[in-house]
């Protein structure tokens, strides 16, 4: 007879936890196993994209509520696992994670899926709507493209899926969009150019050239990691 699936048995497989208090507590949504959390889908499994399904839900307690996704990879590849897949996809966003770059925060990844914090609003809809209003926003943008041309990365269209809070700039997608780094035997300044065009199709996005130059050009050097590891 087939065992029906719920979140509950679900996070408390991922972490051998006994109750979902428990569970939510190791994960690091909550502080205390016998608090009072309440779950509360946002939405049940559906595709995200080619290599994942989703499934998000909320963490609602007393003081605070967090915003979570189940990610689920499917992506295919004759030579790797499901899991192995998943692997180098944590392995690409703590890179990015050690060379200044947000990523969500990741509470649990292990059996072909990730449990992370869900960041939802798009970059290109939040300098749409605030124009004018964005300049640390792009200084992240210009700071990615310096890591992933430093870094060997040749993405699809990494600039696409980024996301915001209004006061970071987020990479969300670590499979095929973003790929592997040390591709690119010789370092350019492709991803440079691309966050200039795709900036200026998302409109009402003035960029400074200059400023744009500065930024990418202190960050492909690494010179901010090496000034916040020694501060």
């Amino acid at each position: 007879m087939a065992v029906s699936w719920t979140l509950e048995k679900e996070l408390c497989g991922l972490v051998n936890a006994r109750s979902t208090g428990e569970a939510l507590c190791r994960l690091g949504l909550s502080e205390d196993p016998d608090s009072a959390c309440r779950l509360k889908e946002t939405h049940g499994w559906r595709r995200g994209g080619g290599e994942t399904y989703l499934y998000r839900f909320k963490v609602i307690s007393a003081g605070c509520s967090h915003d979570v996704v189940l990610k689920a990879v499917t992506a295919f590849s004759t030579s790797r696992t499901l899991n192995q897949l998943a692997n180098e996809w944590v392995e690409r966003r703590q890179l990015l994670e050690d060379e200044g770059v947000r990523t969500p925060t990741l509470y649990f990844a292990g059996r072909a899926l990730l449990v992370e914090e869900y960041v939802g609003e798009k970059l290109a809809t939040w300098l749409q709507r605030n124009p004018g209003s964005g300049r640390q926003l792009i200084d992240q943008v210009f700071r990615l493209a310096a890591v992933m041309d430093r870094h060997g990365f040749e993405p699809i269209c990494v600039f696409n899926g980024l996301r915001t809070d209004g006061e970071n700039v987020y990479v969300v997608d670590f499979g095929q969009d973003l790929g592997p780094p040390g591709v690119k035997r010789r370092r350019g300044r492709g991803q440079l150019q691309e966050a200039k065009r795709w900036l200026a199709s998302v409109g009402n996005c003035p960029i400074d050239k200059r400023r744009a130059e500065a930024v990418y050009a202190f960050h492909l050097e690494g010179n901010a990691c090496d000034e916040q590891r020694s501060s």
